[in-house]
């Protein structure tokens, strides 16, 4: 009772400063009901406070909006056809690890055994907390099989965007306009770029593999100016930020001066991007081949074998190779007079 005639006190108080207030209106509206006397306050106690809190939940649900109602077909449907139309389509899974059956937003589908009744769940309770282990010991750290042709042209996808990267000169940058910066002819074939995506740093000690073989064989010559490797180190969490300066002094120690413009580091969320490449276990590298004007056309994971890495450099190659175009048909000669030549009689004289 004490709380009720408090609360309606408050606010009818605070009706006078916002008049326009619809939960004020609601609590000063209450009616006053009289203080027990002392006799009967003990014994009322308990049906006082009950009426009480019945009141103030009674005016707090009547302030309310009313409550918007989705059928779970239709959210949760929209939703997640349009999380799977990002994902890159090109990407090849492998078929012994968790990633291929993970959902948008990192959750699986459970099966009852007894109703035999599918439902979402995170991949963690499904999986276990330390799942991304098992995953690598199952898919030998390559969670993405690499491709064994060039993505098409016309099926091939963009770089999913990714703003507010910084290098280690401190030069803010955006992907994947960062990788067709020199491209002003926006031609397709002008420029390879190896993307080396990392998480943590047991992924970051595998890119090597990828990495070193590309530039030995392409990043220098006549031709260096068309390829170049770029290196990403994701940063999530919230004290990644705050970490930034450790961060930033322990990956220049790690990288050699001339590949200082071209390492980008980011912090905070990158879940989209993520989903969209099909990066979902963050304990691995994850290399992608981009063309000239920001496509996806290979992708690979993991320690590269010496099969694998040759195969890429040869796609590299194929990349910046100009188009093949079709030789136009030769034209045989005509037994006829040609057109515009003039034919001349000549007459015989008598």
């Amino acid at each position: 009772m004490a709380a009720t005639v408090i609360s309606k006190r408050l606010a009818s108080c605070a009706l006078r400063t916002h008049p326009n207030s619809a939960a004020i209106r609601c609590v000063a509206s209450l009616p006053t009901l009289p203080l027990p006397s002392p006799a009967s306050k003990t014994s009322n106690c308990n049906a006082l406070q009950i009426n009480s809190s019945r009141r103030l939940l009674q005016a707090d649900a009547a302030c309310l909006p009313p409550r918007r109602c989705f059928s779970n077909q239709s959210s949760w449907d929209a939703e997640y056809e349009g999380l799977i139309a990002k994902r890159n389509k090109s990407i090849v899974m492998n078929p012994d690890g968790y990633g291929k059956d993970i959902m948008p937003g990192n959750y699986v589908m459970r099966k009852n055994p007894k109703t035999n009744v599918e439902r979402k769940v995170l991949l963690e309770f499904e999986r276990g907390y330390f799942w991304a282990f098992k995953d690598l010991s199952l898919t030998n750290n390559k969670p993405i099989l690499s491709n064994e042709a060039l993505v098409p042209a016309a099926e091939a996808e963009k770089f999913p965007p990714l703003k507010g990267l910084v290098n280690l000169y401190d030069e803010k940058v955006d992907v994947p306009d960062f990788f067709t910066r020199d491209n002003r002819s926006k031609d397709a074939n002008a420029k390879c770029s190896l993307v080396a995506i990392s998480y943590k740093d047991f992924g970051a000690r595998l890119l090597p593999s990828w990495t070193d073989p590309f530039e030995y064989a392409l990043c220098s010559g006549k031709d260096a100016g068309r390829f170049e490797v770029v290196r990403m180190s994701i940063n999530e969490g919230r004290m990644a930020r705050l970490l930034s300066p450790f961060i930033v002094s322990g990956t220049k120690r790690n990288v050699p001066e001339k590949d200082h413009a071209n390492t980008l580091l980011y912090y905070g969320d990158a879940g989209e991007m993520r989903d969209i490449l099909r990066m979902h276990n963050e304990f691995t590298g994850y290399v992608f081949l981009v063309d000239g004007i920001g496509r996806v056309r290979w992708a690979g994971s993991g320690e590269g074998s010496h099969e694998e890495v040759q195969s890429m450099i040869e796609m590299a190659k194929l990349l910046t190779s100009p188009p093949i175009r079709a030789a136009k048909p030769k034209q045989l000669p005509s037994s006829g007079p040609r057109v515009g030549r003039k034919v001349t009689h000549e007459s015989n004289s008598p």
